[in-house]
C-alpha cells in the first residue's frame, strides 16, 4: 500500500513514527478495506485513509485504551468521511441551485453559453425522469414559467407543482453529484462567481 509510505515519510518525530508503526499501521489493511467500501475508488480511499492516520497520530494521546485502537481508527475514518460527504453535498446543492437560478434569470452571451452547456449535461438526466417530474421542472427552469402558469397549464394544484419540482431536483442533484464532468464544470463556474 503506497499511502503507507507517504504517511511514514510525513512523520518526522521518532515517537510519532514508533506509535504509527506499532499501534496504527497493523490496522491499515482493514481500515483501507472499510474506507474503500465508503469511497468506492482507490484514490479517494487512499486520501481518506491517509487523513485518518494523520489525525490519529496527532491525537493519539486522546486514546485511553490501546486495545481499542482499531475501533478508534474506524471511528475517525467514518467521521472524516461523513464530514467530507456533507461538505460535498452542501457544495453540490448550492451549486445546483445557483445553476438553476442562472438558467432561469440569466441574460447575455455568457449566460447563453452556460445555459447551452448545462442543458447538454442535464438532457440525459432529464430524459430519465418520470414525465410527471420532468415536465414541471423543464417548464420552470428552462422555459421560465411561474408555478402558477405551470399549475394552470398542467391543470394541477400549485402545491403539486412545487412538490414535483422539488422531487425532480432531488433526483437530479443525486445524479449530478455523481458526475465528475458536471462537478468540474460547476467548480470552474463557481470560481468566476462572487460568493454570496
Amino acid at each position: 500500500m503506497k499511502f503507507i509510505e507517504h504517511i511514514q515519510g510525513a512523520v518526522t518525530d521518532s515517537r510519532d513514527l514508533e506509535t504509527l508503526n506499532r499501534y496504527l499501521l497493523p490496522h491499515a489493511p482493514v481500515i483501507y478495506r472499510f474506507g474503500y467500501r465508503l469511497c468506492g475508488n482507490a484514490p479517494d480511499t487512499e486520501d481518506l485513509v491517509q487523513e485518518t492516520f494523520y489525525f490519529a497520530i496527532k491525537n493519539f494521546h486522546q486514546l485511553k485504551d490501546l486495545e481499542k485502537c482499531k475501533y478508534w481508527l474506524f471511528s475517525i475514518l467514518r467521521n472524516l468521511f461523513l464530514k467530507d460527504y456533507e461538505k460535498r453535498k452542501m457544495r453540490g446543492e448550492i451549486a445546483f441551485d445557483f445553476v438553476c437560478e442562472s438558467l432561469h434569470q440569466g441574460k447575455g452571451p455568457e449566460s447563453d453559453f452556460l445555459k447551452a452547456e448545462i442543458r447538454k449535461n442535464l438532457q440525459a438526466l432529464l430524459d430519465g425522469l418520470d414525465e410527471k417530474l420532468r415536465l414541471p421542472i423543464r417548464m420552470f427552469y428552462f422555459e421560465g414559467h411561474s408555478y402558477k402558469e405551470i399549475s394552470e397549464q398542467l391543470n394541477i394544484p400549485i402545491g403539486t407543482v412545487m412538490s414535483r419540482i422539488a422531487r425532480a431536483k432531488t433526483y437530479l442533484k443525486r445524479d449530478l453529484l455523481q458526475s465528475d464532468k458536471f462537478q468540474d464544470e460547476l467548480e470552474n463556474r463557481s470560481d468566476e462567481v462572487e460568493p454570496f
